[in-house]
C-alpha cells in the first residue's frame, strides 16, 4: 500500500513538472515583448485553438485618444507591427478623443465591420462592457490594453503603468524626503482609469509617512498645461519639497519653470521619456522614472495574432520594468535623439533615427 502511494506521488510530481514545463514553453513561444519588459502575471491560459482562424485577418483597435508624445509613438509602433505581418489584411485604428460615448460608437462600428480580433484600451471600462461582451459572443477575441480587469471580461489583458507606476514615484519621494514634507501632485486627465490607478499607486507609495499633499492639479499629461500649472504654483509661493507627476511631459515643463524663475529644484518624478531624461541630466534634478514602454501597443497586436494562430496565452500580462535611476541612467538616455522619444521602443533603429534624430 505504501509502495503504491509512493508511486502515485511520484507520478503526480512528474505530471506537475510536465504541466509547468508546458506552460513555460507556451509562454516562451509567444514573446509579446522582451522578458525584461513584460511578465505573465496569471497562471491561467486561454484554450489552445479556441480562436484559431485562417488568415488573412482584420484586426480592430479602439484607443482612448491622442494628445501626447507617448501615444503618438505607441500608435506608430503598433501600426508598424501590424503592417509588417503579411497575415493581417487590414488593421483598423480608432481613437475616442477622450470621449466615452465615442468609444462605445467606435466599438460598435468595429464589430459591425466583422473584425477577427479586437484590441481595446477602455477609457471607462464599465461603459464598454456591453460592446466587449458582444464581441466575445461573436467569437472575437478581445485584448484589453490597460485597465478594467475587475470590470471587463476579456480574453487577454496586457497592462503597464497603473498602480506600480505611481508607487515608484511615491516611494522615491518618501525616501528622498525622509518621510516628511509637502509635495505637489500633477495628475493626468481626470476620469481616465489609468490616471486614477497611477495616483492610487502614488498614495500607496507615501503611505505611512508624514508627507502631505500641498497641491493637487490635473495637467492632462501635457507640457503646455503642465507648465502653466507649475508657473501658477511657483508664483503662489506655496511650499514644496518634492513633486509627483503622472506623466513626464509635465515634469519637463516644471523643471523648465523652476530653472527660468531661479527657484531651487526639488526631487521630481518623471517617466521614461527622452526629454525628461535630458532635463534630468541638464538641470541636475534628483529624479526617478518608471518605465512605461510604448511597446505595449505592438504587444497587443502580437497577442491578437497569437490567438488567431490558435496559440495559448496567459490571460494577464504586466509591464513594470525596474525604474530608471542614477545608477542605470546612461543605459537609457539617448542624447542624439529629440525630446519626443520614449525609451524601450520596439521601432527599428533606422526608424528611430528617422523619426527622432535631433
Amino acid at each position: 500500500m505504501i509502495k503504491n502511494l509512493r508511486i502515485s506521488a511520484f507520478v503526480m510530481s512528474i505530471s506537475s513538472t510536465l504541466l509547468i514545463a508546458d506552460l513555460a514553453v507556451a509562454q516562451e513561444q509567444v514573446a509579446l515583448l522582451p522578458p525584461e519588459l513584460i511578465e505573465a502575471t496569471s497562471p491561467n491560459m486561454t484554450p489552445e485553438g479556441k480562436f484559431k482562424k485562417a488568415p488573412p485577418w482584420k484586426i480592430g483597435m479602439s484607443f482612448v485618444g491622442v494628445g501626447n508624445t507617448w501615444i503618438v509613438q505607441m500608435i506608430e509602433e503598433t501600426k508598424l507591427e501590424a503592417a509588417g505581418n503579411p497575415d493581417i489584411r487590414e488593421f483598423i485604428f480608432t481613437e475616442a478623443n477622450w470621449q466615452p460615448a465615442k468609444q462605445v460608437a467606435d466599438l460598435e462600428d468595429l464589430i459591425a465591420q466583422k473584425i477577427d480580433a479586437l484590441i481595446v484600451a477602455p477609457l471607462a471600462p464599465a461603459l464598454v462592457k456591453d460592446q466587449v461582451a458582444k464581441a466575445l459572443e461573436a467569437g472575437i477575441p478581445v485584448i484589453n490594453f490597460g485597465t478594467g480587469g475587475d470590470i471587463l471580461t476579456t480574453t487577454v489583458e496586457v497592462m503597464g503603468g497603473g498602480e506600480r507606476f505611481g508607487e515608484v514615484g511615491g516611494k522615491f519621494l518618501k525616501e528622498k524626503l525622509g518621510g516628511k514634507g509637502v509635495v505637489w501632485a500633477l495628475r493626468g486627465i481626470a476620469g481616465v482609469a489609468e490616471e486614477q490607478q497611477r495616483y492610487d499607486g502614488f498614495l500607496k507609495g507615501i503611505a505611512g509617512s508624514e508627507i502631505t499633499i500641498g497641491a493637487e492639479v490635473y495637467g492632462d499629461w501635457n507640457y503646455a498645461k503642465g507648465k502653466q500649472i507649475c508657473e501658477n504654483l511657483v508664483l503662489s509661493g506655496q511650499p514644496v519639497d518634492g513633486i509627483w507627476f503622472s506623466g513626464a511631459d509635465m515634469t519637463r515643463a516644471c523643471i523648465d519653470v523652476f530653472t527660468e524663475v531661479g527657484k531651487p529644484l526639488v526631487p521630481m518624478t518623471g517617466e521614461s521619456n527622452n526629454g525628461f531624461l535630458r532635463a534630468w541630466k541638464t538641470a541636475g534634478v534628483d529624479g526617478a522614472a518608471p518605465i512605461f514602454t510604448p511597446g505595449l501597443g505592438p504587444a497587443t497586436v502580437r497577442a491578437a495574432v497569437a490567438l488567431l494562430e490558435g496559440k495559448s496565452l496567459h490571460t494577464h500580462y504586466y509591464s513594470s520594468p525596474a525604474p530608471i535611476e542614477n545608477a542605470n541612467f546612461d543605459s537609457y538616455y539617448r542624447p542624439e535623439l529629440n525630446d519626443a522619444f520614449w525609451v524601450t521602443s520596439t521601432l527599428p533603429e533606422e526608424k528611430i533615427q528617422d523619426m527622432f534624430k535631433k
